[in-house]
């Protein structure tokens, strides 16, 4: 009878040492018990030693067993430490992502005029590399001169569709951006502001940034008080992605 034990339980459990991935081993006790795990080792004509699901180890007596079957189950990935290092450098993971960012225009045709920006943008994460997203902001524009003793104010609320491009998945990377949209507040109008910058992650979801880029916003409507039917120079821009 102890043979006959052996035999059976070497051509149960060979299965499950080549493919123990897919897998295990179910022990019906004769008392109601049930156990699920690994074979591990066999006493010839005494017992059998098991590797629970929970880590344990547990040695059955034959007497004690009513039977031994097989079960299917699925196949469990390990993160080790350095799995754990890796998936926190997947920097801009996909999702909700936005941004808040200040900075000011110098303006090409008249240096006179002093123009300062605050702007956020919110949107969809699509990539490591791809942003998209809508955005407004407040453009302050300034004009004073001194000899003329002349000073105008303006204020103009932009509306943008913006879509940012990293060059690099790294924490810190190059990008490339545009926002192209309409101002309807003040100075109303086209507005354009293409640029180029470099962030630096914090987090995977949080990272600073610089930029500088080109500045375009139409003066519909207001050519004859400021003289001028547009407004555009070299933009500097620091913020905050999120």
């Amino acid at each position: 009878m102890g043979k006959l034990w052996l035999t059976a339980l070497l051509l149960l459990c060979l299965p499950s040492i080549i493919r123990s991935q897919e897998y295990r081993d179910v022990v019906f006790l004769k008392n109601g018990s049930v156990i699920k795990g690994f074979y591990k080792e066999l006493y010839p004509a005494d017992s059998l030693r098991m590797e629970t699901i929970d880590g344990g180890i547990l040695v059955c007596a034959f007497s004690d067993i009513e039977r031994i079957a097989k079960e299917r189950t699925r196949i469990y990935v390990v993160n080790t430490q350095e799995d754990n290092l890796l998936a926190h450098r997947r920097w801009r993971p996909r999702g909700y992502a936005g941004s808040l960012e200040y900075g000011s225009d110098v303006n090409s045709a008249d240096s006179r005029i002093v123009t300062t920006a605050l702007f956020t943008s919110h949107g969809y994460q699509f990539s490591p590399l791809l942003y998209m997203g809508l955005g407004f902001g407040i453009l302050h524009v300034q004009y004073e001169d001194g000899n003329l003793k002349m000073s105008y104010t303006e204020s103009t609320i932009p509306l943008f569709a913006d879509a940012k491009f990293y060059l690099l998945k790294t924490r810190i990377a190059p990008f490339v951006e545009g926002r192209a949209g309409y101002s309807v507040k003040g100075f109303k109008g086209f507005y354009l502001n293409p640029s180029a910058g470099v962030s630096f992650g914090i987090s995977p979801r949080t990272a600073g940034y610089l930029k500088l880029g080109y500045s375009f916003q139409q003066l519909k409507g207001h050519e004859e008080e400021t003289g001028k039917d547009r407004l555009e120079g070299v933009s500097f821009r620091v913020g905050l992605r999120f």
